[in-house]
Formats: structure tokens, sequence, C-alpha cells
């Protein structure tokens, strides 16, 4: 037998099988309608944004710096925010607040309760990325109010999160700043003490009025004695003059003590106004560094206590009015395509073995 013939002895067998066919066929299209229209609607609401950049939570920079603030947010950032949409937290936060244990109808305190909810939303929400580089989470609930309830209050679980996220770290960047100020601070009255310590100690208490005095009343203080010292040689080679030699001798040798004093004094000065003059560029530099870092406290507090948002919102989760599913026409046809098909194979079937003895085939008997 030729191929050909192969062909008409099948087409053949369709076309005398063709009312069990079509009947099998509109059957299943009545079952699969009947049972469509029995199936509930479900409604999907769909809320989308953008990551916000963090530079939003951060304070200014002080002076004149780099002043440039990054609106949205980068890939890194979306990758957070897809991580917190997804994460458990938020599942849980769901169930507890819309009572899903009761709206799926799932005992709280059965063995698999936990899981039964889960996977209930798991089916439900969804999160995903879309061409634009945008989020989009999405929930389907048989009510189009609750399916919207839910989607929005996801998002802005969503923007806590991520929030409450960054306020930790700047919390933490807080209590940094807080001990380096306090460090500071203490350092800095230690050398307030130092100074005064070393005032006290050296009698100095303007380091440059002090040395400006000292250096004028030595430079009088050796003129004037140089000059009653020539003085006094003078007298003493002149004999008329001697009657007053000892009045001049005295002023020289008080000259001579007050030069003496002064000298101590300045070398008490030298040793003293170097110390207070290191320890009072040092008091400067912690001083200036002190006033960057309160301010820089002040900056951070002020921005830990302002608002500030996660995510920047594209569109809001509405109330749908077009049900998700089911598509009622799709289970209709495929139920009938499928019955079509399977119809087929069976006369295939059917054709290729019609002369097959099935009693042999069913028996405890070898066949032959």
């Amino acid at each position: 037998m030729s191929q050909n013939d192969n062909l008409l002895d099948l087409v053949n067998a369709i076309y005398r099988w063709r009312k069990p066919i079509i009947i099998s066929c509109v059957l299943a299209a009545i079952i699969s309608a009947v049972a469509a229209l029995m199936l509930p609607n479900f409604y999907t609401s769909k809320t989308i944004f953008y990551a916000a950049s963090p530079d939003l939570a951060k304070p200014l920079p002080i002076g004149t710096g780099n002043l440039k603030r990054e609106i949205y947010g980068t890939d890194t950032d979306l990758d957070r925010l897809f991580s917190i949409a997804n994460s458990e937290e938020l599942t849980d936060y769901l169930i507890e607040k819309f009572d899903l244990y009761k709206r799926y109808e799932i005992d709280p305190d059965g063995d698999q309760a936990g899981y039964a909810v889960r996977l209930m939303v798991a089916k439900a929400y969804n999160t995903e990325k879309n061409k634009f580089d945008a989020l989009e989470l999405s929930f389907e609930d048989k009510e189009p109010e609750m399916a919207a309830k839910i989607a929005k209050a996801a998002r802005e679980k969503v923007n806590e999160i991520g929030q409450r996220m960054i306020k930790e770290s700047q919390a933490k960047l807080l209590s940094s700043h807080e001990k380096i100020i306090e460090e500071k601070d203490s350092y800095q009255q230690n050398l307030i003490k130092d100074i005064a310590k070393l005032k006290d100690e050296y009698k100095i208490y303007n380091s440059q009025s002090k040395g400006e005095v000292l250096g004028e009343q030595l430079t009088s203080t050796k003129a004037a004695y140089a000059n009653l010292n020539a003085k006094l040689s003078v007298f003493k080679n002149t004999p008329e003059l001697r009657d007053s030699i000892p009045m001049l001798a005295a002023k020289v040798e008080g000259l001579k003590l007050q030069l003496k004093e002064l000298n101590k004094e300045a070398t008490s000065y030298a040793s003293g106004s170097g110390q207070i003059e290191k320890l009072g560029m040092e008091m400067k530099e912690i001083s200036e560094q002190l006033a960057l870092d309160k301010e820089r406290y002040k900056q951070l507090k002020s921005a830990y206590n302002s608002p500030f948002t996660a995510l920047h919102l594209v569109q809001e989760a509405k109330v749908p009015h077009i049900k998700s599913r089911p598509i009622r026409s799709l289970i209709v046809i495929g139920t009938t395509a499928v019955t079509f098909f399977l119809s087929l194979v069976w006369v295939l079937f059917m054709n290729q073995y019609k002369e097959v003895n099935w009693k042999s085939v069913f028996s405890d008997e070898p066949r032959k």
C-alpha cells in the first residue's frame, strides 16, 4: 500500500468518526463554558515607581564643594527596593494588616498555615522591573477595591522600610560624630587647662604684649646700664667728682640687678612662650575642626529629623474596572482544541489497530 493510500485511509477514518468528534468538541465547549462561568473574577491593581537617590537624605556639603545631588537612584538603589518588596517583612505585614488568613479561609492554627497563606500571597503578589527601569508592584484579588488597597499598602511599606534603612545608617553616623565631638571637646578642655597652667607658671598672660614689653625693658635697661657704667668710669678718673661715685655706683649696681632679673625673665619667657605658642596653635586647629564637626553634626541631625522619600511614585494603585482573569474565551477555545486533538489521536489509534484482537491483548495468554 502506498503512502497516499495510508493518508486517504486516515482521512476516511476521521470522516467516518466526524459525528463523535463534533459531539465531543461541542460537549467540551459547553462544559468548559459552564465551568468558566462558575469561576470567580480576579482584578489586578498595579503601582509603578522609581528608586529615589539616597542623596536626598544627606545634608548639603559644608563649604563650596560639590553641590550636585542626584534625584533618581541607580540600579543598585532599585535592586534594594526590589529586595525590600520581596522580603518576608513586607509579606508578613500584608498578612497581618489585611487578615489574609481569614480572607483566604486558612486556619491560622494549622500546621502548614504559614506556608499556605504565603503561597496564596505569592500567587497574588508580583513585582518586576519594566523596560523603563521602573519597579512595577501589583496585587490580584477578587475584589477590585481590596486589590488597590493592598497594592498601595505594599508600596507604602516598601517606602517605609527603605526610609528606615537609611535612617538607621544616619543614626550610626550621628553616634559616630557625637563620639568624635566628645573626644575633641575633651581634648580642647585639656589644652585650655595646660595653657592656663603654663601661663601661671611662667607669668605669661599675653604672649605677644609680654614679649614686646620685655624687649623694650631689656633694651632700655641695657642702654641705661651701659650709660651709667661709662659715666662711673669717667667719675673714677676725675678726682673732683669722687664724692658722687658711691651714689652712681649704687645706681649702676641697681641697673645690673634689674638687668639680671630681666634676662632671667626673658629666659623664662622664651622657654614658656614656645610651649604656649605650640599649644595655642593646637588649640586654634582643634577649635576649627570642632566647629566644623559641630556644624556637620547639626546638618546630619537636621537631615535625620527631616522627612524624605525612598521612591518616586509614577502611577498610584487604582481600583481596576476590568478583570485580569479568567479569560473565559481562551478556556473554552483551549478546552475544545485539546478535545479535538485527543479525538483525532483516538480515531487514528483505533484506525491503526482496528484489526487487533483486543481480547488477546488483555489476556494472560501470550499473543500469537
